[in-house]
């Protein structure tokens, strides 16, 4: 007996200070032995788990893809925040900043920026995260390469800028304030609709323009009017789609349409809209608004002409025939021009083609002097 007790003392006194040993299931008198309700109470730390509520991490949904909408938005705010004199530029600068989307898929936008001092930049924005890489073109080797410029547009869409004012002075040489506030302005879907041609479906899109300061009513009405008489559905079904260009004194907006005929060209319409006054402007006024008078424009057309060939794999002979004859359609008769997508000036030409008796509608540069159909 009292050598048992003496090894239960031992295996008492190897347990840690404080602490009741583990229950083995046994009832025995040894399985009694435990330290003095005092010791417990003066050394065991409480417990408070069971008060803490256990949280768990609440599930966020990942935001929706970026609308080209919301991509220009957040852009054009970018630059007022990254370019702190970017309203003077635009007011002042015979060639000022220009910007528009490049080209637009289900990942990513490209907005294409020029600025005023002709470095030409593109800004791929990813549709999901608003993150966005840029690119810049070089002279020397006739290509884009990469920088280290990147921003994320989408934190961008709701920041106001406050463009940077500035004061010019007057005629009695007393500075006044010149204001800073610019047009907002936004293309978007007057239209969206799918049709249906020989049982597959096209995108069918009628844009629509809004500018902040100006009511634009007359000249969406006349947009709306003339691309609805194209159907959805059976004879004559077309997909209208389209592309645009902001300045910060036109809306240049074109469109196609097209059906899924190889042997039937492509038909384009050119709709331009003035910021200043929201309306649909005449041929001459986009020359002008692009810095050309009509007969610099007029030479230009006839030098893109000249090594225009009616398409690919032109016979020399006819191509000479088609050249010929493109060189008398030059005037506004059968030129519409517009601000393409990189800010350059372009036209619709309605021109002698390779194949046919008749003429197509054909998008040109008029800066590169090269067909872009």
């Amino acid at each position: 007996m009292v050598l048992l007790c003496a090894v239960i003392l031992c295996a008492c006194s190897a347990m840690p200070f404080g602490k009741a040993p583990k229950s083995t299931g046994e009832t025995s008198e040894s399985a009694a032995v435990t330290t003095s309700a005092e010791q417990v109470k003066s050394t065991e730390t409480p417990d408070f788990s069971e008060l803490v509520p256990e949280t768990t991490p609440q599930e966020t949904e990942p935001p929706k893809p970026l609308t080209d909408e919301e991509a220009m938005t957040g852009f054009t705010n970018y630059l007022y925040f990254k370019i702190k004199n970017l309203q003077k530029i635009l007011d002042e600068d015979k060639v000022p900043c220009t910007w528009g989307i490049a080209s637009s898929n289900k990942n990513e936008i490209m907005i294409m920026f020029k600025s005023n001092t002709g470095a030409l930049l593109r800004y791929h924005i990813n549709r999901n995260s608003g993150k966005a890489y840029v690119t810049q073109y070089s002279v020397i080797s006739n290509s884009f390469y990469r920088t280290k410029e990147t921003v994320n547009i989408r934190s961008y869409i709701n920041r106001k800028p406050t463009p940077t004012p500035y004061v010019i002075k007057s005629k009695n040489g007393t500075p006044t304030a010149k204001p800073t506030a610019k047009p907002k302005v936004k293309v978007s879907n007057a239209v969206s609709k799918e049709s249906v041609i020989s049982g597959k479906k096209h995108p069918y899109r009628i844009p629509k323009v809004s500018i902040s300061t100006k009511n634009t009513d007359a000249a969406n009405k006349k947009i709306k009017s003339e691309l609805s008489k194209y159907p959805l559905k059976g004879a004559g079904a077309r997909q209208i789609t389209y592309s645009y260009h902001v300045t910060n004194k036109l809306v240049s907006i074109l469109v196609r349409i097209s059906d899924d005929d190889p042997q039937t060209p492509d038909n384009f319409k050119v709709y331009n809209i003035a910021i200043s006054s929201g309306k649909l402007v005449k041929d001459g006024t986009v020359v002008k608004l692009a810095g050309k008078s009509t007969r610099k424009f007029y030479a230009i057309v006839k030098a893109t002409y000249k090594k225009y060939k009616g398409g690919s794999s032109v016979p020399a002979a006819d191509a000479k025939k088609i050249q010929k004859a493109n060189l008398k359609r030059y005037s506004y008769k059968y030129v519409d021009p517009y601000i393409g997508k990189d800010g350059h000036l372009c036209f619709i030409g309605s021109v002698k083609v390779y194949g046919g008796s008749g003429t197509a509608n054909v998008p040109f540069d008029a800066v590169a002097k090269k067909s872009l159909g």
